[in-house]
């Protein structure tokens, strides 16, 4: 099986969750700190979000 996103050093992943949990918080100074970095990983975080958010927050057929 392939990965849905290339295998990633783990300095670019904490990043990306960094940025995530820093937008989330609404810390606007560390939002602010790593989006010049992140804007050089177009496509990163929802390559990341995709496949972990969707099918956790999936419901059921029945419901």
């Amino acid at each position: 099986m392939s990965p849905i996103v290339p295998s990633l050093p783990p300095h670019l992943v904490q990043l990306g969750f960094d940025y995530v949990l820093a937008v989330e918080t609404g810390d606007d100074a560390a939002t602010a700190r790593l989006a010049p970095e992140v804007q050089q990983l177009p496509g990163l975080l929802p390559g990341i979000a995709e496949p972990i958010v969707f099918p956790g927050t999936a419901l059921p057929y029945d419901t």
